[in-house]
């Protein structure tokens, strides 16, 4: 009996169960491979680091070289130059700031491997709480066809969310932290709304059923 109860849920199980292997395999290869990750994130930040000091430097050149030519056309002009350089050195300095990429960490690097640890952490928090969630709705008194709605849901969101931590990691160096979450959110979306979502209606079912409201005729066609 308590397995024929299961079988309505067990899609949602496999997936949980494929969460928790995805994390322990991830945990695997970031263990055996984490030099070899982080110095090629720092050696990633470098160049980029290089790029930027460049572009810099090109755009100092450039500015220098023109305040040059019209400075020596004047010597009001020069004169104004002056006044403005340092308002001038403050935008610029803004302006670098601006576009320099924040790190939590001091590091992008770090933020990177941060970001790939958390992959492993929820694969396996989300396999095991996906898991005990489908187990809880197994032995509802939810109809057959719900209970396979939830085995879906869960178990897409446990799939679906760890990944995406994993894709922000990669990013995060090229990206910086802000642009490379912005950039998977469609994947962090779908796959909080599915968990939060299957969370809370689980939570409606079991305070209809503790309250005694399932039998109402605005909720009995939910229920056995």
């Amino acid at each position: 009996m308590g397995m024929q109860v299961i079988s309505t849920v067990r899609h949602g199980l496999i997936l949980g169960v494929a969460a928790l292997v995805m994390g322990a395999l991830w945990a695997a290869y970031m263990a055996t491979h984490h030099e070899k990750l982080h110095g090629a994130f720092e050696q990633q930040q470098e160049a980029i680091q290089q790029q930027q000091a460049q572009k810099m430097m090109e755009d100092m050149t450039m500015d220098a070289m023109g305040e040059a030519e019209m400075g020596h056309a004047h010597a009001s002009g020069i004169t104004a130059n002056h006044h403005e350089s340092p308002s001038q050195a403050h935008q610029e300095g803004s302006g670098h700031a601006s576009n320099a990429q924040h790190s939590h960490s001091g590091s992008l690097a770090k933020d990177a491997m941060q970001r790939l640890l958390r992959g492993h952490i929820h694969a396996m928090g989300l396999g095991v709480l996906v898991c005990v969630l489908l187990l809880i709705v197994a032995f509802t008194s939810l109809k057959d066809v719900w209970k396979k709605v939830f085995g879906l849901t869960f178990g897409l969101g446990a799939v679906l969310y760890p990944p995406a931590w994993v894709i922000m990691g990669f990013r995060t160096v090229e990206l910086g932290p802000e642009a490379a979450e912005a950039s998977i959110m469609w994947l962090f979306g779908p796959a909080v709304g599915l968990l939060i979502g299957s969370m809370i209606a689980l939570l409606g079912v079991l305070l209809l059923e503790q309250l005694g409201l399932k039998g109402k005729a605005l909720f009995a066609w939910a229920f056995e």
